[in-house]
């Protein structure tokens, strides 16, 4: 079997849930390096004094970040140096590490391979490190570039056996999202929508500053744990997606939606263009009619076959990047 190195930023405890899910093919030989493991410290008590320097005098609230970045990239670094060579090596979350730290650890692989969960647009500094790599995975395919060793590959479902108890409903609608402006104001106008519907909402964004609720809107600073996040998928009967005007990729909540047999109402009408888009499934915002979303929700979700469900596993994406 393979020997495997995956390195990842460790967001949302998906890690854990992505070992879960090789445990369960059988993968037992992949190790993993993630960025900013350990905890920030101080080089030594020099540097100490001068970050308190600089924040109480001149008031520099950015330069304690400029030293943890310091000592990330430091510590991914020096790990780098008892790493032993392995078969495939697949970073995610490429733009996160440095050119230099990239160039190392292919030193150490036959096959170093990339996969981006965002579109490239949002994150322009992955451009330039796309060379490093043999191939290059994307979820957008308006980003795709095959002729550069750049490929299209959705998002997925982790697809390791669960112990599934009856789902019990709470609300009609999920939505787990990061607050961003342009968002925000769409996100705001479809709550209301819910409301005058009596359509049940649970809504949740993530946001660095503390911010009292808004109507339905509920905010938090605590990244939740990708699981918890599946338990209101799973006690929700639709879910909410909403794009960013930088890319058409489709986001996780699709394929979520796929595995647990939810309804999703999503404004990216690019989904039409895939294979398990049922309109009796998916309700496309600014397409279909608001005088329909009550029926849509409370209606029976179609199922997709198995032969297309399957193409969008975890099992079916881990064996594209490291084939």
């Amino acid at each position: 079997m393979k020997k495997i190195l995956i390195i990842m930023h460790n967001y949302a405890e998906i890690p854990n849930l992505i070992r879960k899910n090789l445990d369960d093919l059988g993968y037992e030989n992949v190790d993993f390096i993630f960025y900013a493991e350990e905890s920030f410290r101080y080089k030594n008590l020099a540097q100490k004094v001068k970050n308190l320097y600089r924040k109480t005098i001149l008031r520099d609230k950015d330069y304690k970040e400029k030293l943890r970045k310091e000592f990330i990239e430091r510590t991914l670094l020096k790990k780098t140096e008892k790493l032993p060579h392995y078969d495939v090596i697949l970073m995610l979350n490429t733009d996160f590490f440095s050119d230099e730290f990239i160039r190392i650890i292919k030193t150490k692989t036959k096959k170093l391979v990339g996969n981006h969960w965002d579109g490239l647009s949002r994150t322009p500094a992955i451009y330039s490190k796309i060379k490093f790599f043999d191939t290059f995975y994307v979820f957008d395919k308006s980003d795709a570039d095959e002729k550069n060793k750049v490929y299209f590959l959705t998002n997925f479902f982790f697809d390791y056996n669960e112990n599934r108890k009856e789902e019990i409903i709470k609300q009609d609608i999920f939505y787990l999202g990061t607050y961003i402006e342009e968002r925000f104001k769409v996100l705001k106008n479809l709550s209301k929508i819910f409301t005058l519907k009596n359509i049940s909402q649970k809504i949740l964004l993530f946001t660095w500053s503390k911010r009292e609720a808004e109507g339905e809107i509920t905010f938090t600073n605590q990244f939740l744990p990708y699981e918890e996040n599946m338990n209101h998928v799973k006690s929700s009967k639709a879910l909410l997606d909403l794009k960013l005007k930088e890319h058409n990729g489709l986001s996780f909540r699709f394929f979520e939606a796929l595995k647990y047999h939810k309804k999703l109402i999503t404004d990216n009408a690019d989904v039409k263009n895939y294979d398990f888009y049922k309109k009796e499934n998916i309700f496309i915002i600014g397409e279909d009619s608001e005088d329909e979303l009550k029926n849509f929700i409370e209606s029976p979700y179609q199922k997709i076959p198995s032969e297309i469900k399957d193409k969008y596993s975890f099992e079916n994406w881990f064996k594209t990047l490291i084939s």
